[in-house]
């Protein structure tokens, strides 16, 4: 890597490496690393983000490059090692496994996995974990850059400005995902998953918005109606969602099964046409969904858990059949500007799940 410097370039060798947890957890007892240099942000994950995190370690699954700046103090002879970026994920860690190495331990550190993370270790400290998974943990490896002791520190700071700060304003979506990581943020990502391959089918501009976690948010919002009925779609009553449900989320299988028959339904009656037809966008896929949701489990209804209603085969010629009113425009003058607007308020709602009913609930009749 190369940096220019009043016309001069300053070569920097960036080694490329691989270090595991205990290594991390050795230099810290040894006090060969700085976890809090004067760039560093303090800790400020919640008890879920750190939860999530461990149940990401203990599976294995890949994380982020953790950057140190590697110096020799000359007066001990000993390397020490100043964490650039991965000072959460290190302190998370050392928290977990061993929070006497933290000299400013406090309660904020303190913390236990989630059983909606992973069950198997949850509420169970690191020290009565099983042997194996102990083993997993300490064994783990961070890819990681070690930046050598001769760069300056000023290239230090442009380094960090420039780790923590990509130049994309992060969207509502991808904002909760940041900041929830308990009951109702979990099972809006795994449904959400779970229909990957049809929010890709029937969702206009699938790929772009499914890689800003769009269809998580559209996930969110049908399971909301599930919950509360029609709503208006609001960015603050989403995440007051998340929020509210954050460390438990009351009726979450039940939401969650129905969520599926919905989505199953969908896919059996009109599944192969939607991409062409006015479901594809969000203002009448939601009134697609909340049509067939109300047919058969009701708007409002509880959430103990029932069998569906039955929906006749002959309501997919009704379906499309609205789906080409919307397209032509072709709808009674009292839904026109319901359909004209492209807003998420209540009224809307009600008014585009209305015409649907008009038009459909002649299926139910034969």
């Amino acid at each position: 890597m190369a940096t220019r410097q009043n016309d001069t370039v300053t070569l920097m060798e960036i080694k490329k490496t691989q270090y595991r947890v205990a290594d991390f957890l050795a230099w810290q007892r040894q006090g060969n690393l700085d976890l809090n240099p004067v760039f560093q942000r303090r800790s400020v994950w919640s008890s879920g983000a750190k939860s999530f995190f461990i149940d990401t370690v203990v599976r294995g699954w890949p994380a982020p490059v953790i950057y140190i700046w590697e110096r020799i103090d000359l007066a001990s002879q000993e390397a020490t090692r100043e964490v650039v970026d991965g000072q959460q994920r290190l302190r998370t860690l050392f928290a977990f496994i061993d929070p006497s190495c933290l000299a400013d331990f406090d309660e904020s550190d303190d913390f236990l996995v989630k059983a909606i993370h992973n069950k198997s270790i949850a509420d169970t400290p690191y020290g009565d974990l099983p042997e194996d998974v102990k083993h997993d943990i300490l064994g783990y490896e961070f890819s990681t850059h070690v930046l050598p002791s001769q760069i300056e520190e000023r290239e230090v700071l442009q380094i960090f400005s420039r780790l923590n700060s990509t130049g994309v304003r992060l969207n509502r979506q991808e904002l909760r995902n940041a900041e929830y990581f308990g009951d109702f943020k979990t099972e809006m990502y795994n449904l959400a998953l779970e229909q990957l391959e049809r929010w890709r089918l029937w969702l206009r501009n699938a790929e772009i918005r499914i890689a800003r976690m769009l269809e998580v948010e559209i996930t969110s919002d049908l399971c909301i109606l599930i919950v509360s009925g029609v709503t208006k779609k609001t960015q603050q009553i989403i995440s007051r969602y998340y929020g509210d449900f954050d460390e438990m989320f009351p009726g979450r299988n039940e939401v969650s099964r129905r969520f599926r028959t919905v989505m199953d339904a969908i896919d059996g009656l009109i599944g192969t046409e939607i991409s062409s037809s006015a479901y594809s966008l969000d203002i009448h896929f939601y009134s697609l969904f909340a049509y067939l949701y109300d047919k058969m489990f009701g708007l409002g209804s509880n959430l103990a858990k029932r069998s569906p209603n039955r929906l006749p085969k002959s309501l997919r010629e009704y379906l499309m059949d609205a789906s080409t009113q919307i397209d032509d425009e072709e709808y009674p003058e009292e839904y026109a500007e319901a359909f004209q607007s492209v807003r998420p308020d209540a009224v809307s709602r009600q008014q585009r799940l209305r015409f649907l009913a008009e038009v459909c609930d002649g299926a139910f009749d034969t």
